[in-house]
């Protein structure tokens, strides 16, 4: 096949940020997906909020991630959620309003409303196709190699993007990567819609549910509190409370954890049918396409998000993207809690820096999305699909000015002319 000037592995909102940036800047860009369709956990994990546009009151992330939503809007797909209590939508427009809260959407429409945006930037598409390895010669990759259905194919790109969520790119390649223990890493999901859900009180459901829990007559392995959010359509309520633990980029675990979870799925609702009010007449709808992982595997990058960066408050160096200062949920033994021991919760904010997007070992690769350099400990701050389509944006963006100025290696892209760039695009950058 023809070479490009960017590749990009993996069609989530990382990927999809960093493909429509790229290509809107002029680059020839190819994106690549193993599934038919993009947007990652938001379209495959029955997954329909995004969370932390913002925070404390400011909008955080703009850009992209903005426009997929307010053209999610247009299309009556769109809604942000009353509160954190009851997970409830308005079920009214969000209008021009600016995004400060969760906002639900419409699965189908977020996978038609992807696929419009990918393909209105220039994008070339290549779904359906599983990345398999890639051509390494020295610090660079020359190549990414793929399984198509008509077969493997081996693509030249000069600037590879790992957006697979789990840097298998880089793992790949034999590059230095990271990944927590699984007693040290968040719990495992496969969210569900339940279908044929009457009208009824939450705020009842959910006392009912913790009182069940405390005296050890929830099904195993859920969360200490009923997790759910009605959906935009009506009947319908995403159940997202069971868990396991395991290893997110292991085959055979993730095999294990997948029937565990469908398993466990089935005893939930026949729990939410015996117990709670409205879920008399309720039914598995449609479940996630696989295992949901919140955190796997990291690249090591020139720079890292850490937990004491966190916790002290300071800036890193060229900052790029704002994020909260709280981590600390999803923990694999929900009776001790829903967070682990090791968490934290400050005022104020942080940032993502450049070089966290940059791999140690390679001259022309980006990481985006959840696999960037970061303490594990600290995935809650980055891993949220607005933030990740951000990094993505970051992420194309630095390459196309690599590849139109001839830039050796990826730690040459001037900072300023990146945060020049990135602002041209509306997205939010740290300030200067």
């Amino acid at each position: 096949m023809a070479g490009y000037d960017v590749v990009v592995v993996g069609a989530g909102p990382a990927g999809i940020g960093a493909a429509v940036s790229a290509a809107r800047l002029g680059r020839k860009t190819l994106l690549v997906e193993k599934y038919g369709y993009p947007g990652g956990v938001g379209t495959w994990a029955c997954c329909t909020l995004f969370f932390l546009f913002g925070a404390e009151g400011r909008q955080l992330v703009g850009g992209l991630a903005e426009e997929v939503i307010r053209r999610m809007d247009a299309r009556g797909a769109a809604s942000f959620m009353i509160n954190d209590g009851c997970q409830m939508p308005e079920y009214r427009p969000i209008g021009d309003r600016p995004l400060l809260g969760k906002v639900t959407t419409k699965t189908e429409d977020l996978r038609v409303t992807y696929h419009d945006i990918i393909s209105e930037s220039g994008v070339e598409k290549l779904f359906y196709s599983h990345f398999h390895g890639v051509v390494r010669d020295g610090r660079r990759l020359t190549g990414v190699v793929l399984d198509c259905l008509e077969g493997p194919v081996m693509i030249p790109a000069k600037v590879v993007i790992d957006a697979t969520g789990d840097a298998h790119v880089v793992h790949r390649a034999g590059g230095h990567t990271e990944q927590a223990p699984v007693d040290q890493t968040m719990h495992k999901s496969i969210f569900f819609i339940a279908g044929g859900v009457a009208a009824h009180d939450p705020a009842v459901n959910c006392r009912r549910y913790e009182a069940l829990f405390a005296a050890n007559k929830t099904p195993d392995m859920v969360w200490q509190h009923l997790g759910f959010s009605y959906q935009l359509d009506p009947g319908l309520v995403q159940l997202c409370f069971g868990y396991a633990n395991g290893d997110g980029c292991n085959s055979a675990d993730m095999t294990r954890m997948d029937h565990e979870l469908r398993k466990r799925n089935f005893e939930i609702i026949d729990f939410m049918r015996r117990e709670m009010s409205g879920y008399q007449n309720s039914f598995i709808s449609q479940a996630a396409q696989q295992v949901s992982v919140r955190s796997g595997r990291h690249i090591r990058g020139v720079a890292k998000i850490t937990v004491e960066q966190l916790r002290d408050g300071g800036m890193p160096e060229q900052p790029l993207i704002y994020i909260t200062r709280r981590f600390g949920s999803h923990s694999g033994e929900q009776k001790k809690g829903f967070a682990p021991e090791q968490r934290g919760a400050w005022a104020g904010f942080s940032a993502i820096p450049y070089g966290a997007l940059v791999p140690d070992e390679f001259d022309n690769v980006l990481a985006c999305g959840r696999c960037i350099s970061v303490d594990d400990a600290a995935m809650d701050t980055i891993r949220m699909m607005t933030t990740c389509m951000a990094m993505g944006q970051a992420a194309g963006t630095a390459a196309s000015i690599a590849v139109d100025d001839r830039l050796p290696v990826m730690t040459k892209v001037p900072f300023a002319k990146l945060r020049q760039s990135l602002v041209a695009q509306s997205c939010i950058c740290c300030e200067e």
